[in-house]
């Protein structure tokens, strides 16, 4: 059979479809080529030969020139010769004004554990977060010259400790060098005690009460009286002690003294160093639990080897303040005292409580000995048993 005749002499659609592909590739490539070697001033010829006039309108035509002439004008002339290819590949290589930084997409999954693990800021108890920037730590500031001193003086951390370069202060020369010069000027829980004595008997070589100086827990006198001898002394120790014969003329008695010591010292905690030669020349006596002795704190002792420190010895090292140069002053040694217990009484009460605890715990865990409980079928025979029984000796 010959091939069906075209109905009507009318074109099948398929071909007018593939005739039009082939007519805009054509043109394309035609475009294309022109753009390649083309000058800014006949851009808008070009435009307006490939523009397809859909609208009616002639006025938004010459809208759409007057914008074409516009961009034109801005985008200056560069001729082909002129741009090198280091200006080609720095353009490429350049970020774009417009993108900005993409935003990483959030996730959400739980670990065997049962914790949440996101990237999103997340209120949750079990909220692991990754790949969140942390917020820089604040620098301290440093503390300026002008600051007074005396407002940081019973802090955790002593300034003299962290200026190792400067020369300690002497007391003598800085009586308020160990007192907190706005601090409370009356009886506090903590006071601070040293005794002055002088030597009786033969050689003087026996100790009697002298003077005594008590402070409060910010370094103000409370208390401060010389005592009466009650023997004849022998030796004074002024290059010790400090006392001369004039000072004990008129003095108080000792039992007088000894009763107003007495009732200060009554339930509150005592500071001094090497505090049972004081009490024993008192003739008194505190409870241990109530005695904060710095010539027995552990600490102190380690940083001397494990020897006992003396006191000038603590004040120099921990205080920057020198002290006992010459003759010794009973007020400046209790107030050392108290200013060496403030510096450490975190750590020295945190470790009290902690030795405490030890110790009644040890006591629980030891088992109590069993009572041994006599029945009555025993208590009975042991009622009725005779205490002596005569032997076969006897009876022959």
């Amino acid at each position: 059979m010959a091939s069906q005749s075209v109905k009507g002499g009318k074109v099948p659609k398929n071909l007018s479809k593939i005739q039009k592909k082939n007519s805009k590739a054509k043109s394309e490539r035609k475009f294309a080529q022109k753009l390649q070697n083309c000058d800014p001033n006949s851009l808008g010829k070009m435009l307006k030969k490939n523009r397809k006039t859909k609208h009616k309108n002639k006025e938004k035509l010459k809208k759409n020139d007057s914008t074409v002439q516009s961009i034109e004008k801005e985008v200056p002339f560069i001729p082909n010769s002129g741009v090198s290819s280091n200006w080609k590949n720095l353009l490429k290589n350049l970020p774009k004004e417009d993108e900005g930084a993409k935003p990483k997409p959030a996730f959400v999954r739980r670990n065997k554990n049962g914790q949440l693990i996101t990237n999103q800021p997340i209120k949750h108890p079990k909220a692991i977060q990754i790949g969140q920037k942390k917020k820089p730590l604040m620098k301290e500031k440093k503390p300026e010259d002008s600051e007074d001193k005396s407002d940081v003086w019973f802090d955790d951390v002593d300034p003299m400790l962290l200026d190792s370069e400067k020369v300690a202060i002497n007391a003598n020369d800085a009586p308020d060098a160990l007192v907190k010069t706005n601090g409370f000027t009356g009886i506090t829980k903590i006071l601070g005690m040293d005794c002055e004595m002088v030597g009786v008997g033969l050689g003087g070589t026996d100790s009697i009460l002298a003077r005594v100086s008590i402070v409060n827990h910010f370094g103000h006198k409370v208390y401060d009286k010389f005592v009466a001898p009650r023997e004849k002394v022998t030796d004074y120790r002024t290059a010790v002690s400090g006392v001369r014969p004039e000072d004990l003329q008129g003095a108080p008695q000792f039992k007088e003294v000894q009763a107003e010591v007495s009732e200060l010292m009554a339930g509150r905690i005592l500071v001094g160093h090497a505090l049972k030669h004081d009490l024993k020349v008192l003739f008194l006596d505190h409870p241990k639990k109530m005695i904060r002795d710095t010539s027995k704190y552990k600490p102190f002792k380690a940083a001397f080897g494990g020897r006992t420190p003396s006191l000038k010895n603590l004040a120099g090292r921990f205080l920057g303040v020198t002290v006992q140069t010459g003759e010794h002053s009973s007020v400046q040694d209790s107030q050392a005292a108290v200013r060496l217990y403030t510096m450490f009484r975190k750590e020295w009460e945190a470790e009290r409580e902690a030795k405490q605890s030890k110790n009644k715990n040890s006591k629980k865990a030891k088992p109590k000995p069993e009572k041994f409980n006599v029945t009555k079928l025993a208590r009975d025979s042991l009622e009725k048993r005779a205490m002596y029984c005569p032997s076969d000796s006897d009876e022959d």
